[in-house]
């Protein structure tokens, strides 16, 4: 689980905590209550899982002969950056 769904995970138990202790109601006093689904985070890659497939996949390479590598930034934006005939 990454640190900001932990973060939002804590945020809203700590509403629903706050909410309980204003209003002593139970949940499973409620009825009609909508299900909580599980959601398996396994399937999902992460963003070093992301960066290691896309390098094992080569680069892009345009019609020219240009190598294109990408680059994932904090929000998941991918951008390519032009390979340098010197490595960078």
């Amino acid at each position: 689980m990454s640190i900001s769904l932990k973060d939002a995970v804590k945020i809203v138990t700590d509403a629903v905590d706050a909410i309980n202790n204003r209003f002593p109601i139970k949940w499973e006093d409620i009825v009609n209550k909508p299900t909580i689904p599980n959601i398996d985070v396994t399937d999902f890659y992460t963003k070093e899982e992301i960066k290691k497939i896309l390098t094992a996949n080569n680069q892009l390479v345009s019609q020219d002969g240009t190598v294109w590598k990408p680059i994932i930034d904090n929000n998941g934006v991918v951008s390519w950056k032009k390979v340098m005939p010197n490595g960078q």
